[in-house]
């Protein structure tokens, strides 16, 4: 039973006891009379769970799962890898800039020195935005051939 229906199930008794003041029973399930307060908090409250039963959250808006695992702890940094030119690492980003048109080191010094940033993208003008932009990496994504982009990891 997925945590959606629970709410709803829990809402309807919470609003049924609401309704009817309890003094009723379901099958193996009895509910006592209940004081006026009682029944309004369970109006109340059965309502929300109701309410949470039919909301369906879009964690796909904020949320995009990270393609690798994150690398190993960051004080083991032994430098950074070799430039992946026409090559894109697509996810795992938790920051972007606007830099200079052909200047790939900028995004790469930017992730050298970020303590957080493990892996970097730098995506060619005109392609996001009308300069070119930098995405630093809190993980490694999947490499994937593209022209877009220049992209590189640290190296542990």
């Amino acid at each position: 039973m997925t945590l959606p229906t629970m709410s709803f199930i829990f809402g309807a008794l919470l609003l049924a006891v609401g309704i009817l003041g309890g003094g009723f029973e379901v099958k193996e399930l009895k509910v006592s009379n209940v004081t006026t307060s009682a029944r309004i908090l369970a109006t109340l409250f059965g309502a929300a769970f109701i309410i949470l039963g039919f909301w369906q959250p879009d964690f796909s808006k904020n949320f995009e799962p990270a393609r690798s695992a994150p690398v190993a702890a960051v004080g083991s940094v032994v430098g950074m890898s070799d430039r992946e030119h026409d090559r894109n690492r697509y996810g795992g980003d938790y920051t972007s800039f606007d830099v200079r048109t052909d200047h790939v080191e900028d995004c790469e010094n930017a992730c050298k020195t970020a303590e957080q940033c493990i892996a970097w993208t730098y995506v060619k003008p005109g392609l996001q935005r009308a300069s070119a932009v930098c995405w630093l990496k809190s993980v490694v994504p999947a490499v994937s051939v593209d022209v877009c982009c220049v992209s590189g990891s640290k190296i542990r």
